[in-house]
């Protein structure tokens, strides 16, 4: 089964478990799977240490995960901030991979 895995950076000022309860409280992102918090490997993914995990019950295009992400993500921040920069990736064990990060960080 695929995942999408997010990634979110901490200068976004959203956490994981915020995201997580953001996205299992929204009937669209709900039924595309239930998110999980899960811990990321040592090394991976510029220090972050949680990672939102969602196995993926349907199939979203690119633009569809980035825009619930990005959704999601607008509603929880504090504050408007920096622009962020939403990006995807597969894996070659087919995860997708979402990093969300404000703009311009060169991390």
């Amino acid at each position: 089964m695929r995942r999408l895995v997010v990634v979110v950076d901490p200068a976004v000022l959203v956490s994981p478990a915020q995201l997580a309860a953001a996205w299992d409280g929204d009937d669209v992102t709900r039924a595309a799977g239930a998110a999980v918090v899960e811990p990321a490997r040592p090394g991976d993914f510029f220090g972050v240490v949680e990672l939102v995990v969602v196995p993926l019950a349907v199939n979203l295009t690119t633009s569809a995960i980035t825009a619930l992400v990005g959704r999601l993500v607008a509603r929880l921040r504090p504050e408007p901030g920096p622009d962020l920069e939403i990006t995807e990736t597969t894996r070659p064990d087919g995860d997708r991979v979402v990093v969300v990060r404000t703009r311009g960080d060169l991390r």
